[in-house]
């Protein structure tokens, strides 16, 4: 048990206006020893010491950790419906949306949150491509209101997922940002602003004695292996719980230990519990709720590897790996999670909606399970040879492929299994595995397969999966002097006409996936949302540009014995939203019994 009574000290908050502290020491409560505090996990989060809060700045960006100190604003649900338990209203008439403010929440230091802040986030993310964007521009109405415009017609549903902003930048902290972009002339003092704000952090430390969170509990204390929150007494919330601290532990290399707090009765919350694992677990400690996620997971072909840039040797690849088997050994590390049928690029769970029904059935049916003869006939479609159990290129080059991932157990263990079986196929690897730069070294470009995530927002809707971006299916800029983008994708390529066609033939069509991306953001209409996500999709299906192997779920379970969780079936608490422990615990749903 971490117990620790000595490790923290208490913090001031600059300019910190109600909310009274707390005074119990963290370390010295464990799960249901404390009738006020509740101990959760940060499941697959890196640590506080690990991370900052600037969005714009991918390298350990508190995208996990940060999900329980700012506010959510928008949340997706996977029946394709968007709610907001935070904006006032949000309305949208052709181009225009109109999202209007409450006046009674602050952030920690006491500073009012306004819709300058959603102005300041919006605007950053306009400035940095407003040539590509689709969004035509902002206007603060007044302080609590601010317009968007977008350059066309916009489907609503689409408009309300992508109007998330408002926490994730402080107007005291990024309005300078937008300033100087306002104030460059050209293009290249744009790109300055951008790459400085590229660089620019605010670590843990500053994030919490600025005051800059948002949520019902605010950050007390913190090390590198769990932080201290206390309820912040100011939110509109916080009369809904009685829980009055919260103990967050990070699970940054699934090694398991979450799992053994979990098993010694440490946590009042836990990941959904496989059945297979619930003898090991006290009897007070039940699953809530389960949920089909957004998230996918991905490992990123790089063509401008010269094996790579041939889709036959690509095709290959994906016949020669055992799927199920990565799987599996994710699944070992705690993870809730299942392979992937079909590549379309998008969700399961999600292709009849946006792709209609039997359009999956017509695509390319890659081997899910590996089909070594089928992986032969594609290399030696390409004309390489098998010698001494080593494929060969026409040139005589043999094949070896650097691949690259982050260092989490939960990422090296199905790597390995991925790079094992590649091996053995004849195709020679170089695994390594990186630490906390992973981000900032996918960037780089300087590998030939790259595991990722595969969703670029918190969303069950194709502009999710088909961002033009790492998270996404990264394209490029059109607009760059280039004929491709950063892994070799052509900015324009031929798919066939017909779906599920292995060859172009004499009948291709002539797209750009990187366009097609940004259409489908702007996609105003649902028949036109499923074209766009129909194109899209025989793209991958035919080019894979990625395998996406893995379709991830989540849930969570916890201390029904001395805490009272959310009912999945009542319909004044959406559980059915991403994170939904998380989201629970942060809107004041769960209290003690």
């Amino acid at each position: 048990m971490i117990n620790d009574c000595n490790r923290f000290t208490r913090r001031t908050f600059v300019g910190a206006t109600g909310g009274a502290l707390a005074t119990a020491v963290a370390g010295c409560l464990g799960g249901g020893n404390n009738d006020s505090t509740f101990v959760t996990p940060n499941d697959t989060g890196r640590p506080a010491t690990e991370v900052h809060f600037n969005p714009w700045n991918p390298a350990n960006y508190a995208q996990t950790f940060g999900m329980y100190w700012r506010q959510r604003t928008i949340s997706s649900h996977p029946d394709g419906t968007v709610s907001s338990a935070f904006f006032e209203d949000i309305t949208v008439d052709g181009r225009e949306i109109t999202i209007e403010f409450p006046t009674d929440w602050t952030y920690w230091n006491g500073n009012d949150i306004t819709a300058e802040d959603y102005f300041v986030a919006a605007e950053i993310d306009r400035y940095q491509d407003p040539e590509g964007s689709s969004i035509e521009g902002h206007e603060l109405v007044d302080d609590y209101t601010v317009r968007r415009t977008y350059k066309e017609d916009i489907s609503p549903v689409v408009a309300k997922m992508n109007a998330n902003y408002g926490m994730e930048a402080p107007k005291s902290e990024f309005r300078e940002y937008v300033d100087r972009y306002e104030e460059a002339s050209s293009e290249s003092e744009r790109q300055a602003v951008t790459d400085e704000l590229l660089q620019m952090t605010i670590p843990t430390e500053e994030f919490v004695d600025k005051g800059l969170g948002s949520s019902l509990f605010r950050i007390e204390d913190f090390t590198s292996s769990e932080t201290l929150a206390v309820k912040y007494d100011d939110h509109p919330w916080a009369d809904r719980t009685d829980i009055e601290e919260i103990r967050l532990i990070p699970s940054v290399d699934g090694s398991g230990s979450i799992e053994e707090l979990g098993r010694s009765d440490e946590l009042d919350m836990t990941k959904y519990i496989t059945e297979d694992q619930m003898s090991r677990y006290p009897d007070n400690i039940e699953n809530i709720y389960k949920l089909d996620h957004y998230n996918c997971q991905k490992y990123i072909l790089n063509w401008n590897n010269e094996h790579l840039s041939n889709r036959s040797v690509r095709r290959a690849i994906i016949s020669a790996i055992d799927i199920p088997s990565i799987v599996d050994a994710a699944a070992q590390t705690g993870k809730l999670v299942s392979p992937t049928e079909v590549q379309t690029g998008i969700r399961e769970t999600i292709e009849d909606t946006y792709l209609g029904d039997g359009f999956t059935d017509q695509l390319i049916q890659y081997p899910v399970e590996a089909d070594e003869e089928t992986a032969i006939e594609y290399m030696e479609q390409a004309d390489y040879s098998r010698e001494d159990n080593t494929w060969v290129s026409p040139d005589g080059e043999a094949v070896e492929l650097n691949i690259i991932t982050d260092s989490g157990i939960d990422k090296v263990q199905p790597t390995n299994v991925l790079s094992d079986q590649l091996t053995g196929f004849g195709i020679e690897t170089n695994l390594e595995t990186v630490g906390q730069d992973y981000y900032t070294r996918v960037q780089e470009w300087e590998f030939d397969i790259a595991w990722m995530w595969h969703v670029a927002v918190a969303n069950w809707h194709p502009t999710a999966y088909f961002s033009n971006n790492f998270y996404g299916l990264l394209a490029g800029n059109p607009d760059s002097n280039s004929d491709t983008g950063p892994t070799g994708v052509p900015f324009s390529l031929e798919i066939p006409e017909e779906v599920g066609a292995k060859e172009v033939g004499s009948n291709g069509i002539e797209i750009n996936p990187a366009q097609l991306m940004t259409d489908l953001g702007a996609s105003s209409s649902e028949e036109e949302t499923i074209d766009l996500t129909q194109q899209l999709v025989q793209w991958v299906n035919y080019d894979l540009p990625s395998i996406i192997h893995m379709q991830e779920n989540r849930g969570f379970g916890g201390d029904v014995e001395n805490f009272s969780f959310p009912d999945p079936d009542d319909d004044g608490v959406r559980l059915d939203q991403p994170s939904p422990g998380p989201m629970a615990l942060c809107s004041g749903h769960i209290s003690t019994k």
